[in-house]
């Protein structure tokens, strides 16, 4: 059983759960179309989590937030902690759909602007948010929650991108990160 979208489920029930005025509808039919229904529908999601992470002198450069555990990871999913990425794989599907969201407190230091952005393959994609350093021992919290569509079938590594927009370069610390990739049943069109 896999993933299917909801066109090739409608298309599948369509195909195999006839009328029955001739009997051709088996139990077999029935149980499959159930199975692949629930398959479609059922949680998927790629969980990365660092409970203290420092990005080291950063600066105006990107640098990617990288991760400590593997939270959760089901089938649709491929996780690295250490390279900070979560890749969504289409398993054959035609299009993807994700939810993605990010949260992390973040000590910089005050009136220091550093932004968090999404990427997919590496390139900044929409999504994401900036926050202001409040100096030592008080926290700012960054994060956001945004959907992304792959119409095109393949897989896509997604991974979350740090830089300052203001201020020196300096270590900044995250705790209570959380990187969190969850499946939407995709229509398939």
């Amino acid at each position: 059983m896999t993933r299917k979208t909801m066109l090739a489920l409608l298309a599948q029930a369509d195909a195999t759960i006839e009328d029955n005025t001739t009997g051709l509808i088996s139990a077999a039919d029935v149980r499959q179309m159930i199975k692949d229904v629930v398959d479609s529908f059922a949680p998927g999601y790629g969980i990365l989590s660092a409970d203290t992470t420092t990005l080291l002198l950063l600066g105006v450069t990107p640098q990617t937030v990288h991760y400590t555990t593997i939270l959760s990871v089901t089938p649709e999913y491929t996780a690295i902690p250490a390279a900070g990425t979560v890749t969504r794989l289409a398993q054959g599907l035609p299009t993807t759909v994700n939810r993605i969201s990010f949260y992390c407190d973040v000590a910089a230091p005050t009136g220091n602007e550093v932004a968090f952005t999404l990427a997919r393959n590496g390139v900044d994609i929409p999504g994401g948010t900036t926050v202001t350093g409040q100096g030592a021992g008080n926290l700012a919290n960054a994060s956001f929650s945004v959907g992304t569509t792959s119409p095109d079938g393949a897989d896509y590594t997604y991974s979350i991108h740090a830089k300052k927009l203001t201020g020196a370069a300096a270590d900044v610390t995250l705790t209570s990160v959380r990187f969190i990739l969850e499946s939407v049943p995709t229509l398939g069109i």
